[in-house]
């Protein structure tokens, strides 16, 4: 009978899209999707809105029709890409079987609406399902810092350092300012400071984020104990906590550390200014000197981090015979980091870092053709006299497959060569022994995977141009997509980048 009504109602209303959705939405419910979607459709057309296109997608999901539901929300982020609801409902759809899609529209919803918890949530459970760790923590920060009461986020945070060797005893320098300050302040020589100076009344109040009240007992302390080390130390903090100017915080923890009596958490706090700005020459040394000033145990952990963010900028770096090289698997694409270097030797090639019996294959039919092709491509008989190891540094990891001897090879020539490869660089693609690069599978995957990653340029064959012609907009328009047919095109093209100024930029 409440159908019957429905269907009344759209007829006596026909350009209205409420009793079009109405009947879409009980049609749904009977699990008639496609009668569902077709009044869905209707209801859009005539102004329904993000309801009725919820609705309409949702229907064709279940009639079959998943990639019209998907070519719908594409086209309506062509006019709209900061609708972060847009996003999330891109998110359902690819959710089960293209996480790493997935995930690229939930970061640009935590963009577009970064005051939405759910949004952050989604990107943490993706991070998780696709285990990138170093894409996680970043985005833990910013959510824990913008959502500090939940707890939850802080546990994540402290997943995803141990999933990166990170220790615990550093997770403070992901955590909201309050209680990066609470611990500070709870450091060995912090707390001396602030006993001997008398001002423990102020440092709580720091603690629980109670500025105005932290002020008012820094006001009310002698004359001496405004000007000493205690209380210079607290002032910087609260500036911190304030949201003053980067640089205005760093020269008030500087003043802080000069002063007479400073505390080594002075010159801790100085030197995770300088670690957050990337100076890590500088962090070290005020760890070094925190940690000979009695903050040993805290400034030890600090090592690990630092030891993270060098590996870190020196992505940014081009260097000789490193590059990335793609791969797919059953959830996605992943980027496997490679080194090769050429050593003096009877020219033979070795291959190691859990490579399987394809992905051997592909290094033999690389070394061949790079040491064929060096002497027509300006390298002489620089490859003769030397032997070549190619090594996956992401040992834990299993690689197999063909499509990795379009990087092996540029590898291999980049270390016979002595010459770098652009920084951040990334290919897939078969190679044969005369150097052609033929067509390979899953590379959506592998271009998304290179972009989640922090790739910025991406060698992949000619024909495959139609897949690259599928991916999703900010991948294409954040990654340098380069299509070649041979290992000389490709080798040409990494060169002439390699000559331009700025040759990490592309």
């Amino acid at each position: 009978m409440l159908l019957t009504d429905l269907k009344r109602a759209v007829v006596l209303r026909p350009s209205e899209p409420a009793p079009r959705l109405a009947l879409a939405e009980a049609l749904f419910q009977e699990r008639d999707f496609r009668g569902s979607a077709e009044h869905a459709r209707r209801a859009l057309d005539l102004g329904g809105g993000a309801p009725a296109r919820r609705l309409l997608c949702a229907a064709w999901s279940k009639d079959g029709r998943r990639d019209e539901a998907l070519k719908l929300l594409a086209d309506c982020l062509v006019s709209a890409p900061r609708d972060a609801r847009l996003r999330a409902e891109l998110v359902v759809l690819l959710d089960e079987d293209r996480p790493d899609d997935a995930l690229v529209h939930a970061l640009e919803a935590t963009e577009a609406a970064p005051e939405t918890l759910e949004h952050w949530r989604t990107v943490i459970g993706l991070c998780h399902r696709t285990n990138r760790p170093a894409l996680a923590l970043p985005a833990l920060r910013r959510a824990w810092r913008l959502f500090p009461e939940d707890a939850r986020f802080r546990e994540n945070v402290l997943g995803a350092r141990a999933a990166l060797g990170l220790p615990e005893s550093t997770a403070m320098l992901d955590a909201p300012p309050v209680e990066q300050v609470a611990q500070a302040l709870a450091l060995p020589t912090a707390r001396a400071a602030m006993t001997e100076a008398k001002l423990e009344a102020a440092a709580a109040a720091l603690r629980r984020g109670a500025l105005a009240e932290a002020k008012r007992q820094l006001v009310l302390a002698p004359a001496s104990t405004r000007t000493g080390a205690a209380a210079t130390f607290l002032r910087a903090e609260l500036l911190w906590l304030e949201g003053k100017p980067q640089g205005d915080v760093e020269a008030a923890r500087r003043a802080a550390l000069e002063v007479p009596g400073a505390p080594g958490a002075a010159a801790l706090r100085l030197g995770d200014c300088r670690l957050e700005a990337g100076a890590l020459d500088e962090a070290q040394a005020l760890y070094a000197r925190a940690a000979g000033e009695g903050e040993a145990a805290v400034a030890a952990g600090r090592e690990a981090e630092l030891s993270e963010r060098r590996r870190g900028l020196a992505r940014d770096v081009p260097a000789v015979g490193r590059i990335g090289v793609l791969g797919w698997h059953p959830g996605g694409g992943a980027v496997s980091p490679l080194e090769a270097v050429a050593v003096p030797g009877p020219g033979v090639l070795r291959s190691s870092g859990h490579v399987g019996a394809e992905g051997r294959e592909a290094a033999d039919v690389a070394f061949s053709a790079a040491r064929s092709r060096a002497p027509l491509l300006g390298l002489g008989d620089i490859a003769r006299g030397y032997d070549l190891h190619l090594h996956y540094t992401d040992t834990e990891v299993g690689k197999d497959g063909l499509s990795s001897g379009l990087a092996l090879a540029l590898a291999g020539l980049s270390a016979y060569a002595q010459r770098p490869l652009p920084a951040r660089l990334a290919a897939t693609g078969e190679v044969t022994l005369t150097g052609e690069v033929r067509r390979v599978g899953g590379v959506h995957e592998k271009l998304v995977a290179a972009y989640l990653e922090g790739f910025r340029v991406v060698l992949h064959p000619r024909r495959n141009l139609q897949d690259v012609a599928a991916l999703p907009s900010e991948v294409a328009r954040r990654l340098r997509l380069v299509a070649v047919d041979t290992l000389d095109e490709a080798w040409r093209a990494v060169q002439t980048a390699s000559r331009a100024p700025g040759m990490d930029r592309w």
